[in-house]
C-alpha cells in the first residue's frame, strides 16, 4: 500500500471514529419522550426552591438533614430512600426522569458522588444514570413538556432566560434577557409578572418564544388555576388576591402583607410579614378560614397532597403540617432518622 492510500485509509478511519463517537453521544443524551402537557413541579414549590416534588405517587425531596441530598418517599413519609449524595433543588419530574439543580457536592468519593460544584442534572426515578446537562448557575427552572426553561446567571449578563430540550440533544439555547420567573406553567406557557418595565401579567409562549400581555394588573408571583389568577398585589402592600379573568373581578384574599405563598388545591399557605407577629398562615382558596400554622418567620414553602413543608428562616431545619385537616406541626422526624441511618 502506497503512502497516498495509507493517508486516505487513516482519514476514513478517523471520520468513522468521529461519527461513531457523535452517534453514541447523541444516543446517550436521548431519553424517553416526555408528554407535551408535562409540568415539572408546582409554581409555589418552585418559588420555594423546588425542594419537594410529588410525581406518580411518590415525593422526591431534598433532605435538609443530609446536606440536601436527593431522597424519595411515599406522600405519607413512609418507605423513605436515599437516591443520591448530591444536593438537589428546583426538582422537576417528567416522563421517567428527574431534573434538578445541584449547587455544591457533599464531598467524598466513589459511586454516587459528583465532582462538579454546580449545574443542572438529570437522573432516572431511581436516582441512577446521573447526567450533567449544564454547568450553568441557575436561580430557578421549570420543565414544560420536553423544554426545561431556566434562569441562567453569570457575572456579565446576570440573569437571562435559557431553555434546553431535555429529551434529545440537551442543547442550551439563549431565549431572552428579560427577567422572567420560571415557576408557573399553564397550558404549556410560562405566566409571570413583569419586572423590568411594568408589573403586568404576561404569558411566555413556549412555541414561539415570545411574550403576550394578558392583564394590566400590578402583580407579582402569579399562579394560574382555570380562570383565576392568584397573585401578590404590588399596589397594596403585597396582599394576596385573585383575579377572575372571565368575570373581570378582583377578590382580596387577605389584607396581610405576604412574603411568600403556595397554593395547593383548595388551600393556600402564606408567610405573613408583620414586625410584631410574623407567622405562617393557612386560608382557603377563597380567602376564608384563616388559621395560624406557626408563629415566626418561615420561607421555602413546599406543598404535597399529604403534608406541607416549610423552613425556619434562621435554622437549618424543616417543619411540616398536614396540607388539609387539623394543623399539627413537627420537625419531619422520618427525614432526620433516614439521614442518621445513611451516615452510619
Amino acid at each position: 500500500m502506497n503512502q497516498k492510500a495509507k493517508t486516505i485509509l487513516v482519514i476514513v478511519i478517523l471520520v468513522l471514529l468521529l461519527g461513531t463517537g457523535m452517534t453514541v453521544s447523541y444516543i446517550s443524551n436521548r431519553i424517553s419522550p416526555i408528554p407535551s402537557d408535562t409540568i415539572g413541579n408546582s409554581a409555589g414549590n418552585l418559588r420555594g426552591k423546588g425542594l419537594f416534588c410529588e410525581y406518580n405517587g411518590k415525593v422526591y425531596f431534598s433532605n435538609v438533614y443530609d446536606h440536601g441530598a436527593l431522597y424519595v418517599m411515599n406522600p405519607d413519609c413512609s418507605d423513605m430512600k436515599k437516591l443520591s449524595n448530591t444536593s438537589a433543588s428546583y426538582i422537576n419530574a417528567g416522563g421517567k426522569n428527574l431534573f434538578f439543580y445541584m449547587q455544591s457536592s457533599t464531598g467524598g468519593s466513589g459511586l454516587g458522588y459528583l465532582r462538579s460544584l454546580n449545574g443542572i442534572y438529570r437522573c432516572d426515578l431511581k436516582g441512577n444514570k446521573v447526567t450533567c446537562l449544564s454547568d450553568a448557575i441557575t436561580t430557578g427552572m421549570v420543565l414544560a413538556g420536553e423544554q426545561l426553561y431556566y434562569q441562567h446567571y453569570d457575572n456579565h449578563n446576570f440573569s437571562t432566560l435559557h431553555k434546553m430540550h431535555v429529551a434529545s440533544s440537551g442543547e442550551d439555547t439563549f431565549v431572552t434577557d428579560d427577567l422572567i420567573e420560571t415557576a408557573c406553567v399553564y397550558n404549556s406557557n410560562l405566566y409571570y409578572g413583569g419586572i423590568t418595565k411594568d408589573h403586568y401579567l404576561y404569558a411566555w409562549n413556549t412555541q414561539t418564544d415570545s411574550p403576550e400581555l394578558i392583564w394590566q394588573g400590578n402583580l407579582a408571583h402569579p399562579t394560574i388555576v382555570g380562570s383565576y389568577v392568584y397573585y401578590m398585589d404590588v399596589s397594596n402592600d403585597y396582599r394576596l388576591c385573585r383575579y377572575d379573568r372571565n368575570l373581570d373581578i378582583i377578590e382580596v384574599l387577605t389584607h396581610d402583607r405576604v412574603d411568600f405563598y403556595n397554593l395547593h388545591g383548595n388551600v393556600i399557605f402564606y408567610q405573613k410579614n408583620d414586625s410584631k407577629a410574623p407567622a405562617l398562615m393557612r386560608i382557603n382558596a377563597d380567602g376564608s378560614g384563616a388559621e395560624l400554622v406557626a408563629e415566626g418567620v418561615y420561607n421555602r414553602i413546599n406543598t404535597t397532597s399529604t403534608y406541607t413543608y416549610f423552613y425556619a428562616y434562621d435554622e437549618d431545619m424543616v417543619y411540616r403540617t398536614p396540607t388539609t385537616g387539623s394543623i399539627r406541626v413537627d420537625s419531619f422526624p422520618e427525614a432526620l432518622n433516614a439521614a442518621l441511618e445513611a451516615t452510619d
